[in-house]
């Protein structure tokens, strides 16, 4: 009996688990959409010539290349959680900030795992059941990431395979925030001296310059390599 009562406690905390999961994952999707349109509505053209521009500095790209699916991806989650104005400022930063956006405890949460995101190299170490474990090029941590609904079709993923994303947690979970990109094994060892050397020599100018906010300015240049 005390078997079968300690099974039905568990059944109903992971059912509790997946559904208050469920939530999470809802108020993501919706959160980030509230996002994209308070950066279409409030920042102006000029503001926007300009994210475009850095963006295609940042990667070495040619302007009619953002036309394509997977560099306006690329650009759009850049546009929100990394690009800078004039004034250092963020475009999440400010969304949060902004006194006419009544966000609920729960989507403040949310949002600051997205501030604190920053793109990085990712290596498949191993599938598992709900998605694949990830070990950053520069640490050493493994983190299981679960796929959601729209991310299943991403077979292409294979163990040792690199990848350049951006993770947070998401209520229980970590998930891929938004796109992904596949890199060359062949271009590892070249992105890692690149980024390194740079973050040294961008520490000699602050030295309070932690790595987190160096990838957070820096990171999306890894695209160069992209191919």
């Amino acid at each position: 009996m005390q078997n079968e009562h300690e099974s039905s406690v568990l059944v109903d905390f992971f059912a509790e688990r997946e559904a208050k999961q469920q939530v999470f994952n809802e108020m993501h999707e919706n959160l980030m959409e509230k996002l994209r349109e308070y950066a279409c509505n409030t920042l102006n053209l000029r503001e926007k010539v300009r994210a475009k521009h850095i963006f295609r500095s940042k990667v070495n790209l040619p302007s009619e290349a953002l036309l394509t699916p997977f560099w306006e991806a690329q650009y759009g989650i850049w546009f929100l959680l990394e690009c800078q104005n004039i004034k250092g400022e963020r475009i999440i930063e400010k969304y949060l900030l902004d006194p006419d956006n009544d966000l609920s405890e729960q989507e403040l949460h949310l949002a600051a795992h997205w501030m604190a995101a920053y793109p990085s190299v990712y290596r498949v170490v191993e599938a598992w059941e709900e998605g694949y474990r990830l070990t950053d090029l520069w640490g050493e941590d493994i983190i299981d990431v679960t796929l959601g609904d729209r991310e299943q079709v991403r077979s292409e993923f294979m163990i040792g395979q690199y990848l350049f994303t951006r993770l947070a947690k998401v209520g229980f979970i970590h998930r891929i925030i938004g796109p992904y990109a596949l890199i060359n094994k062949e271009r590892i060892n070249e992105i890692r001296r690149n980024l390194e050397a740079n973050f040294e020599r961008s520490k000699e100018e602050n030295s309070q310059w932690s790595w987190r906010l160096f990838m957070q300015h820096h990171g999306v240049e890894v695209l160069r390599m992209y191919q």
